[in-house]
């Protein structure tokens, strides 16, 4: 009998109770090692289907199927974890990093013609653990061809002295699906475009317990999207024992490939892109850069807020959005630095770079755009730099 065959015949068998089953549940527990790598191999099989001249044909990532395909190998993946866990109790780094090396079908791909990187015309799958508490690891996985969508589970020891999967953020993201938050969007599986995509895991990070001993995680995840700048979401989980439940979830934005979280003592550090108002930047350039600050503590986690790693950006910006609001600026600047902006607010253009040419009780910066130059002036006082004069210098 062919693999492909075989995989078939198990998938019509599991499809009846595995539509229903969640990740630890007693069909799932009921599988062999053996039957959970089958089942997961069938379900690569049905997302990359073969046309009947043998050409590779996988589903559009708007197909319906898809998502049904996904979450039936997540429920699988969480139960293959559970039985590893159970024969490696004490895994090593690792080994929680190739979870999976025997679970379906290994990931093949083929190298760019456009460059030096892997491309994968089919869909994959891949994941990892990470150990965050006492007998408590948290599972990422993920499904991949030309974009990726992933889950986080977490898989702890129960009472009964097992390993189960017991829980899943995409069981938690279908009940706020209907209402757009953060944490709906994990449910969110729809084809890339620009800016556009579902939620896959990038980093996952123990922290510190609580004061009563509660188990708490970080979880960085990217939006697969095209695109240079990059949305992304931090989320901060504790795990009771019996419930898991967010602290903290927020979107921030970054350019592609400068993930970069740091914890340091009690804060968390986030490197990221700031958003700007008036003066707009290109998908690739890092500028403006801010980093994000969260404090964790045994009584809590507080959100400190973001802020420019070069803060005379944040302070032009600030003055051109007001002016360009119509809104009363005097107490940005004086009425001469208002009229000269007020005069040229149709030409500042994209971000080029911010020269520093001062700093102190009295500053001065230039602003390079790609359609000019723009030099402030200012004097600092409690609530911030005051403008006290501008020289606008159009490249037109």
């Amino acid at each position: 009998m062919s693999q492909r065959l075989r995989h078939a015949i198990f998938f019509l068998a599991f499809l009846p109770f595995c539509a229903q089953a969640s990740p630890g549940s007693k069909t799932l527990s009921e599988l062999t090692a053996a039957q959970l790598s089958d089942g997961q191999s069938a379900v690569l099989d049905e997302l990359n289907p073969k046309s009947p001249q043998g050409k590779p044909t996988p589903l559009d990532w708007g197909d319906p199927r898809v998502k049904i395909l996904f979450n039936r190998g997540w429920a699988l993946a969480g139960e293959w974890a559970a039985r590893f866990f159970d024969a490696h109790p004490q895994p090593s780094d690792l080994e929680l990093e190739h979870v999976f090396d025997s679970f379906g079908l290994a990931p093949h791909g083929v190298k760019s013609q456009y460059g030096d990187f892997t491309e994968y015309n089919h869909y994959c799958f891949s994941g990892r653990a990470t150990k965050v508490g006492d007998g408590v690891y948290v599972v990422e996985s993920s499904y991949f061809r030309d974009s990726e969508s992933g889950t986080f589970i977490v898989v702890a020891r129960n009472r009964d002295g097992h390993f189960h999967a017991v829980w899943n953020i995409k069981d938690l993201a279908q009940k706020h699906y209907a209402t757009r938050d953060e944490i709906g969007r994990w449910y969110y599986l729809v084809r890339r475009s620009y800016y556009d995509g579902p939620l896959n895991v990038d980093t996952i990070k123990p922290l510190p317990l609580t004061a009563n001993g509660k188990v708490r995680f970080l979880v960085d995840a990217y939006q697969s999207a095209d695109g240079g700048t990059t949305m992304a979401e931090l989320s901060i989980w504790e795990w009771n024992g019996v419930q898991v439940k967010a602290l903290l979830i927020e979107p921030y934005q970054h350019v592609a490939d400068s993930f970069d979280i740091r914890i340091h003592d009690s804060i968390i550090q986030v490197a990221t892109k700031e958003h700007t108002d008036a003066i707009f930047t290109c998908g690739q350039c890092e500028e403006p850069k801010g980093i994000w600050r969260i404090r964790v503590s045994q009584d809590g986690v507080r959100d400190l807020g973001h802020s420019f790693l070069t803060p005379e950006i944040h302070w032009a910006d600030q003055l051109l959005s007001t002016i360009t609001a119509g809104r009363d600026a005097s107490s940005q600047a004086t009425p001469a630095v208002i009229s000269t902006l007020k005069k040229n607010q149709a030409g500042w253009g994209m971000l080029d770079s911010v020269r520093v040419i001062r700093r102190g009780e009295r500053g001065m910066f230039q602003v390079k755009t790609d359609e000019a130059t723009l030099r402030l002036s200012y004097i600092r006082h409690n609530r911030g730099p005051y403008f006290t004069s501008a020289k606008f210098d159009s490249f037109f």
